[in-house]
């Protein structure tokens, strides 16, 4: 049956349907291998931004435990925040007495807001010392950001020493 034809028709032939075995093979197999290849690169880069994107959620928590311990705790209430320097200050010593706590100053800007609380206790040195290294070290609903001493006559008799402490918590508006 191919004697007859020459062998220049034959080859035609013969790369003819070697060039369609050539197409069903590579959308039966190749095709789909190829696919999978792009796949599997696709993922692979997925993955490795999400490793990067994890060791940077690591650091992201450590700086905000860093700047809850500088600025105060984030997501406490004014109110709790007032009642937990109450609580403090009448628990570190007992002989210091609360002379006065002003209400709640908030003050709000496009980026942040800022509640400031003020309190003014009196005692002797000493335990006013102690208070206020106690605020700032193991306190952390809020920061102190200014501490003044000073001294008022009382019925023209005796001095009574005060300190003025205020606290400030910033956060994030958005």
């Amino acid at each position: 049956m191919f004697e007859n034809y020459s062998y220049k028709k034959k080859f035609m032939v013969l790369l003819l349907v070697f060039v369609m075995l050539l197409i069903t093979a590579y959308k039966r197999s190749f095709h789909n291998l190829f696919q999978v290849i792009h796949e599997y690169k696709t993922l692979s880069e997925k993955t490795n931004d999400i490793n990067k994107k994890a060791n940077n959620t690591e650091k992201l928590t450590k700086e905000i435990n860093y700047l809850d311990r500088v600025i105060g705790k984030e997501g406490i209430t004014k109110e709790m925040v007032q009642q937990g320097i109450i609580s403090f200050a009448s628990t570190e010593d007992p002989k210091i007495s609360i002379n006065d706590l002003q209400s709640s100053h908030v003050f709000s800007d496009e980026n942040y807001r800022i509640i400031s609380n003020q309190l003014d206790v009196t005692g002797n040195c000493n335990q006013l010392l102690a208070l206020g290294y106690g605020f700032e070290k193991k306190f952390d609903y809020s920061r102190i950001v200014s501490m003044n001493f000073y001294t008022t006559k009382k019925n023209n008799t005796s001095e009574v020493l005060h300190l003025k402490m205020i606290f400030q918590n910033y956060e994030n508006n958005k």
